[in-house]
């Protein structure tokens, strides 16, 4: 019986895999809330767009890479493994199911909150889409509202307020393609956003209300909470890659200066930046190294920063939901690591902003505290909530697969096989 998961984040720009197992009773307060994380492992990768897999054979290649380093560190096998969903094919809707509660004590059962979940997953969904997450966001009984957990309550008519998440059945095979061309097994798979969202937030943040933005190397992953549930979630189709392209062609650069150069001199505001410091681009071959302004820099990065930004402000006013947000936002992701970017960030949403890396952990500390690792120790962090089944929310317990889908079973069902059986 395993006591251990192993998470995998395929992201446009890096593949990180992770070892971690949820701590157990005996580690006192830190239990059911924190994890230990022991293995590491990254690779760049080549095979993936806007986090949609283009080349399974580079994508192999990386995540095998990234799995030998994470199970080298370990000395654990990281046979069966969760992915990170992400990419412009995920969709995200709200529902709602109404049952009758029917036993004759009218006491609402798990039974008819699993029914309920069930009801409200009854919408269109497209052949080509496949429900991965089916989030509850709040219950009522009869009149009364803002119910997390119904069960035990007395009533004659229940309904569920849901945020259904689907995605695109051709991008979770290619993932499913490239994690068995790698030797592994797809226990299943997780949101990034929502993965993220579990790692740089407390409870209390997701009654208040709070937006998680997740800047990668080519997307934008957003998810919102409001009264402790998810009412929205997006993608924006822009991350980090498109700055290091930017920059490589403004400094007329190779990609791989103009990535390092990003990473140590980058900044998302020209103004926060010394107007006569320099930075040294090395030479390429057959010519020397240079000198440019720093500042020539921040000119590149800022206005595709704010590019980006205002298509994000553009998904949170579709929402509806933006005035809701008296937690602001919390960004995350490597895209989030440029100096200047939480100002930036403030004036262009018009919100309090935030820069926040993975919290509860332990273990490999140094390696995964910065944002960059925000999905792969979410992932860890979401597995041990839903296995526990103890976290007070009824999130993907009945997420089944449409009808219009075809055959099998969703990823959402095989997580919760796969938590059931080793964990």
């Amino acid at each position: 019986m395993k006591d251990y998961i192993c998470a995998i984040d395929i992201g446009s720009s890096l593949c990180q895999v992770l070892v971690g197992r949820p701590l157990s009773e005996s580690a006192g307060d830190r239990a059911g809330d924190h994890v230990e994380v022991i293995g590491v492992g990254t690779a760049p990768t080549r095979g993936v767009r806007s986090g949609s897999i283009v080349n399974i054979e580079a994508t192999v290649q990386a995540v095998s890479e990234a799995v030998r380093e994470a199970e080298l560190m370990s000395g654990l096998a990281a046979d069966e493994i969760l992915i990170n969903i992400t990419g412009k094919h995920l969709k995200g809707d709200n529902s709602r199911g109404v049952i009758a509660v029917t036993n004759k004590e009218r006491i609402v059962s798990e039974s008819d909150v699993l029914r309920v979940i069930e009801g409200a997953q009854n919408i269109r969904i497209p052949a080509d889409q496949e429900i991965i997450h089916v989030l509850s966001r709040e219950f009522t009984v009869d009149d009364q509202t803002g119910i997390k957990d119904p069960v035990g309550m007395t009533g004659i008519r229940l309904e569920a307020d849901v945020h259904i998440v689907t995605a695109g059945v051709t991008a979770l095979t290619n993932f499913n393609k490239v994690v068995s061309g790698a030797g592994l097994n797809a226990a299943g798979g997780v949101m990034s956003s929502l993965a993220s969202a579990e790692a740089v937030l407390d409870p209390g943040e997701k009654d208040l209300g709070v937006a998680v933005i997740d800047i990668g190397g080519g997307i934008c992953d957003i998810v919102m909470y409001v009264e402790g549930g998810v009412i929205f979630s997006s993608v924006v189709p822009l991350g980090g890659i498109h700055v290091t392209q930017d920059l490589s062609i403004g400094l007329k650069a190779p990609m791989e200066v103009a990535e390092v150069v990003k990473k140590n001199y980058g900044a998302a505001r020209s103004s926060v930046v010394d107007p006569t410091e320099k930075i040294e681009l090395p030479g390429i071959p057959g010519r020397p190294p240079r000198w440019v302004l720093r500042q020539q820099l921040a000119g590149i990065i800022e206005p595709r920063m704010v590019e980006i930004l205002e298509m994000i402000d553009t998904e949170l006013l579709k929402s509806g939901k933006k005035n809701f947000l008296a937690g602001g936002v919390v960004l995350t992701g490597g895209g989030s690591l440029l100096e200047g970017m939480e100002d930036l960030a403030e004036e262009t949403l018009g919100l309090s902003v935030t820069v926040r890396s993975p919290m509860n952990v332990e273990g490999f500390v140094d390696r995964v505290s910065t944002p960059e690792f925000a999905t792969s120790v979410g992932i860890l962090h979401y597995t041990s909530r839903v296995a526990g089944a103890g976290g007070g929310g009824w999130d993907d317990r009945q997420a089944t697969r449409s009808s219009s889908s075809g055959g099998g079973h969703s990823m959402a069902d095989r997580i919760r096989n796969w938590i059931s059986e080793n964990l």
